[in-house]
């Protein structure tokens, strides 16, 4: 739908672009606070999953300051078909995307780690999904580097695809 290509709210953190998602892959998504330990616990789960399965899972991210990320949120929330995560507000919340265009609203770091509690048996992932994370070791993380999802604006695709295959000027 046109709310997936929202690109700015207003704010200092433009929201990237969440385009389609390619088939056979599932996108793990996760907004949140761009100083948190329990955000920054869900992108280190987030990318492993997506390092460990590159050809079935892709990341996208978006951190801001609490307005900011509240606001993306409440709108968000109101595209996801369970009321149950009407309330959260906490810091980050996290869902799945399909490219058939369903979203899968998870919540909190904890019910992510929950889901890839059941679905990875791999240690590494097991590791991060059942210890809780160290404020003073984790608190501060990448926030800046984007997902593995295109977020190239959808105007812009033809354009990146054109200087892609443009030779090189000696």
């Amino acid at each position: 739908p046109d709310e997936a290509f929202k690109l700015e709210m207003g704010g200092k953190h433009p929201v990237p672009a969440r385009n389609p998602v390619p088939p056979g892959k599932i996108r793990l998504c996760e907004a949140g606070f761009v100083f948190s330990h329990h955000t920054a616990r869900a992108r280190k789960l987030i990318d492993t999953i997506v390092k460990l399965h590159p050809d079935k899972y892709e990341s996208w991210y978006y951190f801001a300051w609490g307005g900011e990320y509240r606001a993306y949120i409440a709108e968000l929330k109101k595209t996801l078909p369970d009321d149950k995560l009407a309330e959260h507000t906490s810091s980050p919340f996290c869902w799945l995307e399909y490219p058939d265009g369903r979203l899968e609203g998870k919540g909190g770091r904890d019910r992510m780690c929950e889901w890839a509690q059941e679905a990875f048996p791999n240690p590494e992932i097991q590791e991060l999904a059942t210890t809780e994370p160290s404020f003073l070791r984790e608190a501060y993380f990448d926030n800046k580097t984007p997902g593995t999802a295109d977020i190239s604006p959808p105007g812009n695709k033809a354009k990146a695809a054109v200087e892609e295959k443009a030779p090189e000027r000696a």
